[in-house]
């Protein structure tokens, strides 16, 4: 199962291409209510707001459930004692990924920098495809 965040849904919706639609298509991508709530502030009109909703309800959901804030803020001091600041929702969304053994597809650099510090994140990439 691959975690999506909203960097690779903005970029679909867009400029689409056929491999990032096979993959978001597949039935094995996630999100969690950080991505969704990401896309959903984006939204440019009401129509808009409807269409993104239909469009993420076709995602597998991800719960972000109690025992992951301990997690997140232990990632988070440890981001911070290595010199690495990342955005809050981020290195949430790479906790989550990482207590649910879930790849993490994304075009932001900042997972990059968070897995050289918390290595149990795995990065997902259509190269490999």
């Amino acid at each position: 199962m691959i975690l999506t965040d909203a960097t690779i849904l903005v970029s679909y919706l867009r400029t689409p291409t056929s491999i990032v639609e096979k993959i978001l298509t597949s039935g094995d991508v996630a999100i969690c209510g950080v991505t969704r709530s990401e896309i959903l502030y984006g939204a440019k009109s009401e129509k808009n707001l409807k269409e993104l909703i239909r469009i993420l309800d076709e995602f597998v959901p991800v719960l972000i459930n109690e025992e992951i804030w301990d997690e997140l803020g232990i990632n988070l001091q440890k981001l911070r004692t290595h010199g690495i600041t990342a955005p809050f929702q981020d290195v949430l969304i790479a906790t989550v990924a990482i207590k649910n053994n879930l790849e993490l597809w994304s075009y932001d650099k900042h997972f990059s920098l968070i897995k050289k510090i918390l290595p149990g994140l795995r990065l997902f990439s259509e190269a490999n495809q």
